[in-house]
């Protein structure tokens, strides 16, 4: 009999958020760049400080790669947009949560641990190589290239080839735990930077929290 799955996400569990909340503003810096006009550079970054800037995102791409497909598009931004979740994590170390790391390590020898997640693969296959963990995830689902970001298609596929999980524990996307909340899936969020609690999910505030909620769904 295979072991049961706890699934996971990235951000804000084995890594802070930062890299993700603030890659953007590295995004709209590089992109600035490719711009040869002044005022066309400022009008680039004038989007990282506005709360639609994935709207920046499509206009961006549209400006410079005008004869490309809206898909062609969208998989050269997340590309893109996931070199510079990489390059944040590079310059800044601390956002490793390892502590996070050595428990889900150590849940290994009786459960299969998987990563769902909207981050393409190579990109999962850089972070990993970063943390010097390749082997952390027995199971990795991720987004295909062209895809927009949404967790549904990727949760769709992992369930079709794996079943439901024991257990989802994410971060801070609340649609991620309706969609659990409309399968049945227990769900749970590591809420360790101090952002709202979400509503009828369990909510976690240090890893000490988290242990003892695991330790409920699979004893």
């Amino acid at each position: 009999m295979e072991k049961p799955i706890i699934s996971t996400t990235l951000s804000g569990l084995f890594i802070k958020s930062e890299p993700w909340k603030n890659a953007h503003v590295l995004w709209f810096e590089e992109m600035a760049e490719r711009f040869n006009d002044d005022a066309m550079k400022d009008s680039v970054k004038k989007w990282v400080n506005l709360p639609n800037y994935f709207q920046g995102v499509d206009e961006v791409m549209k400006q410079l790669y005008p004869n490309m497909s809206d898909a062609e598009r969208t998989e050269r931004a997340r590309e893109t947009y996931f070199n510079s979740v990489l390059k944040y994590i590079k310059q800044n170390p601390e956002v490793k949560n390892w502590e996070v790391i050595k428990y889900f390590i150590s849940l290994k020898e009786k459960y299969r641990i998987a990563l769902i997640t909207t981050n393409t693969i190579n990109t999962v296959n850089e972070i990993l190589i970063l943390l010097e963990q390749e082997d952390l995830f027995d199971i990795i689902e991720t987004s295909y290239p062209d895809e927009k970001d949404d967790k549904a298609l990727v949760f769709d596929r992992f369930i079709n080839q794996y079943g439901t999980p024991l257990v989802y524990i994410g971060g801070g996307r609340k649609d991620r735990y309706d969609y659990c909340k409309q399968r049945n899936i227990p769900r749970i969020f590591a809420n360790f930077e101090n952002a709202e609690d979400i509503p009828g999910v369990i909510n976690v505030h240090n890893l000490d929290e988290l242990k003892e909620e695991i330790e409920k769904l699979i004893n």
